[in-house]
């Protein structure tokens, strides 16, 4: 039992290094290439539609591959209500296991005011974003209308966003679910995405 408990200690430890250090020392680790957790690129393989026709924000985008290493957003959407800082945005990422099978609930994120919050989150690329589908007002809340994308290039949006600079690697079934103040569904979409190794190519 004593050796149980040792390498149970070892294992805790092992995780709290590789997860919970800030990012300077996980740069000072490039020695190990197939880190868990470390700088990251993220590839969007697919776009999964979940609103109803009845939803406030209905999404009806698709992936556009323009070249060999570049995707862009393409398609529209449609805002019946404004977008606005009495919605929530609850995110459910589910990660693809060994067997091909997704295991739900990997990394859960909430969070109020979804306007402001998407703006912070995006940083410089909330206005390329918007500009891309010919919106040229870039404060909350975002008013309705019929808006159609010229194409938004997804290559290296999440590097120029706000986003956390390491994170974990695998294929994740991502899903942000917007409701209102009534806590009603206001709309959803879901993309699946691999985070991978800087190095990695395939």
């Amino acid at each position: 039992m004593k050796y149980l408990y040792l390498y149970l200690c070892i294992f805790i430890f092992i995780i709290f290094k590789f997860v919970f250090v800030d990012g300077s020392e996980l740069k000072k680790n490039k020695f190990f290439p197939n880190l868990p957790v470390d700088e990251y690129q993220v590839i969007i393989k697919a776009i999964i539609i979940c609103n109803l026709p009845d939803d406030n924000l209905i999404n009806n985008l698709y992936l556009s591959k323009t070249s060999s290493n570049t995707t862009e957003l393409r398609g529209n959407i449609t805002l019946k209500k404004p977008l606005d800082d009495n919605l929530k945005v609850h995110m459910n990422m589910a990660v693809k296991d060994s067997v091909g099978g997704w295991k739900n609930n990997a990394h859960l994120i909430r969070f109020q005011k979804a306007c402001s919050q998407l703006k912070n989150i995006l940083g410089e690329e909330w206005r390329v974003y918007l500009k891309s589908f010919g919106i040229n007002s870039f404060d909350c809340p975002i008013v309705p209308g019929f808006y159609v994308s010229k194409g938004y290039d997804l290559t290296n949006a999440i590097n120029r966003s706000n986003f956390p600079k390491n994170f974990f690697y695998g294929t994740y079934k991502t899903s942000f679910h917007f409701t209102d103040k009534f806590n009603e569904k206001f709309s959803c979409i879901t993309f699946v995405i691999e985070v991978k190794r800087l190095w990695e190519t395939e």
